[in-house]
Formats: structure tokens, sequence, C-alpha cells
């Protein structure tokens, strides 16, 4: 219990949240973090994939199981870019510092995920959780945009305003789409169809992962949007791939 809540102390003032902040993001009264990083309780159990959220950590590090160390001493911010550093991303944006102040006033609107519901409106395609870090190595206001490292768009802002984030975001979306191909991911397609099971339950019975496995299923997405350039016939994009085992 006591370590449980020294990880909570520390992961919070990490990403410099005052009690009061980090209980109002959860619901809950600052008195019960303070029992909490006090070692007096712990979290209702229901708490910890928000708690995790809000921290930027997995479960098994906030409880204190996770034996694997990247560090020599308990630099769990260091540690943290260090596993991210080690995979690279789906679709990641880079930016220069001078960027930093409009991208985190930006990030407290709820614009990327507007964008997210358009692109799968209109495409059926399911934007990526966007990483967005600023780098030393370019110019202040400059910006890199890519996909598994390689480099889809790299420029610069000559001048900065309150519609800066806005062309990012924009700029973002309209390239996730155009190499959406490349983006997918087994993980991708693992959400687009739990989500089309969930909404039309039977759909995928007997095809996967019975006949078909997600890395199939990636490359018969991948022929689709090259041919069609969106995925939004999901179900019967499901039944043309089913209707292939059966010739």
């Amino acid at each position: 219990m006591q370590q449980i809540g020294e990880n909570i102390s520390r992961f919070r003032r990490e990403q410099n949240m005052t009690q009061d902040e980090f209980a109002l993001r959860l619901g809950v009264t600052p008195q019960a973090v303070s029992k909490w990083e006090r070692g007096y309780s712990l979290p209702d159990v229901t708490l910890v994939v928000q708690i995790c959220q809000l921290l930027k950590v997995r479960a098994d590090t906030l409880l204190g199981i996770d034996n694997v160390s990247f560090c020599e001493n308990e630099n769990t911010a260091a540690e943290r870019e260090i596993r991210q550093n080690l995979i690279a991303e789906p679709l990641r944006v880079e930016i220069g510092v001078g960027l930093i102040s409009c991208i985190s006033e930006g990030l407290k609107t709820d614009y990327v995920n507007q964008c997210r519901k358009k692109l799968a409106a209109e495409t059926g395609m399911l934007l990526p959780i966007l990483r967005i870090r600023d780098s030393l190595q370019l110019s202040e206001t400059g910006l890199c945009i890519t996909a598994y490292d390689q480099v889809l768009l790299q420029t610069e802002y000559a001048d900065t305003d309150e519609h800066t984030f806005y062309r990012i975001i924009d700029e973002t979306v309209r390239l996730c789409k155009e190499h959406y191909d490349r983006i997918l991911n087994k993980q991708l397609v693992k959400s687009l169809l739990d989500n089309l099971q969930a909404q039309y339950p039977g759909t995928l019975d007997g095809l996967v992962p019975d006949r078909a496995g997600y890395y199939e299923v990636m490359e018969y997405l991948r022929k689709t949007i090259a041919q069609k350039g969106n995925l939004r016939d999901l179900i019967h994009i499901m039944e043309e791939l089913e209707c292939g085992f059966y010739r």
C-alpha cells in the first residue's frame, strides 16, 4: 500500500499536478488523494485505468510490479522516454520549442477528437493516438511529422498565431489519410474489428480469428485502401475477405 501511494505521489509531481488538480480530474476529493499518497488507503480498482492515463504510466509500474528497468536509478521520466524511443511510432508529431505553447493550449480543446470523428465518418479510418513531442533538433518553429520514422512532412512556420495548432492537426490528419496503408497496424485493425463486432454482432463469427488473423486482415485492408481509398464499408469488406476463403 505504501509503495503504491509513493508511486502516485511521485508520478503526479512529475506531471506537475497538484493534489487538488489530480483529484478534480479523477472526480475524487483531495483528501482521498492525500490518503492514497500517505499509504492510509488505496484507490478503487475502477480508477486504476484513469489514474494511469493521467500519470502516463503503465498499471504494472504504478502498482510496483514492473521488474524490467531501463535505468540504473529511479528516474522514471528518463525511463519512460527510453521506452518511447525504443519503438518507431505509427504517427508522431515533433515540434520546435517555439511551438510548445500553442500546442499546449490547443490540446486543451477537443479539436483532435473532432478531427478523429470526421476522419472516421468520411473514410472509416481510425486516427491513432497522436504522439506530440518537442525536439531540439528542429528550429524553434519547425514541424516534422513521421510514420514509423519515415518523414511525411518537414516544414517551418514563419508566423505563429492562435490558428497554428489547428493547421498542424489538419496537416497531420491529411497525411494520416494519405498514408493510412502504411500507418495501419495490427493494433488499429483490432480496434476496428472490435468496434465492428460490438455494433454488428456475428459479422466476424467464423472469420476472425478462425480463418483470418489480424495480420491477414491488415494486408487485405491495405489492398482495399489502395483500391477504394477508404474503409467505410467495413461490413462488406470483411464479407469479401470471407468469401475469398470459399473460392
